[in-house]
């Protein structure tokens, strides 16, 4: 499965293009992280990818291995996850979105102790979001998108207010769910989440790119 940008035109209201002429395929079922300088379009890009921004030219699509078109659902995790947070306790807040699509009572229970229980929330589930600690709200907002099954999960420099031995143990939560099929994208500047990928994107000034892999 992979992910194909093409002929990528962006600007914010007209103003000077963000992209042009952006061509990129994104191989799926791995860790990809984008890094580059700020204002190379980072965060642009990954919310193109997302579907939260629409691009003015070009397509964004998944394919599969016979390079059929696939519809996948796409999660977006920002910086703050304060900024997503809705409900006044744990086990709420996850169970929310499957609430609003209509799933049963019990569907939604065994959806959101599976959720929790691999972020190693589920002993919380009472508590507040806010009563969490900076990397625990990470993992709550992972859960928070886990029940929806995305198949692609999109990180906005996720890590940028925790400690390492926080980000180390997100690191390897996140592993283990690529391991179980998620694809991750994940925008950085620190070498050593880089060191991490399994494909590299490095957006560059005038819009050129460079990709480089791990494996």
């Amino acid at each position: 499965m992979i992910l194909r940008l093409d002929g990528i035109d962006f600007s914010y209201h007209g103003n000077q293009p963000v992209f042009k002429n952006l061509n990129l395929t994104i191989p799926l079922n791995c860790w990809t992280v984008l890094t580059g300088d700020c204002g190379t379009g980072k965060t642009t890009l990954a919310k193109l990818i997302a579907g939260l921004l629409k691009p003015d030219k070009g397509s964004i699509r998944f394919e599969n291995d016979n390079g059929l078109n696939n519809s996948l659902e796409v999660g977006y995790i920002f910086q703050n996850p304060d900024d997503q947070f809705v409900h006044f306790n744990i086990e709420r807040e996850v169970a929310f979105n499957l609430e609003n699509r209509g799933a049963s009572p019990a569907i939604v229970r065994k959806a959101v102790q599976l959720a929790l229980e691999s972020v190693n929330l589920w002993p919380r589930r009472e508590n507040s979001p806010h009563e969490l600690s900076g990397g625990e709200k990470q993992k709550l907002a992972i859960a928070d998108w886990l029940v929806s099954k995305p198949q692609v999960l999109i990180f906005d420099e996720t890590t940028a207010f925790l400690d390492l031995p926080t980000r180390f143990e997100l690191y390897e939560n996140i592993r283990r769910l690529i391991v179980a099929g998620l694809s991750v994208i994940w925008i950085s500047q620190e070498d050593y989440e880089i060191a991490f990928a399994d494909y590299i994107i490095e957006l560059l000034p005038g819009y050129l790119l460079r990709t480089s892999s791990n494996k």
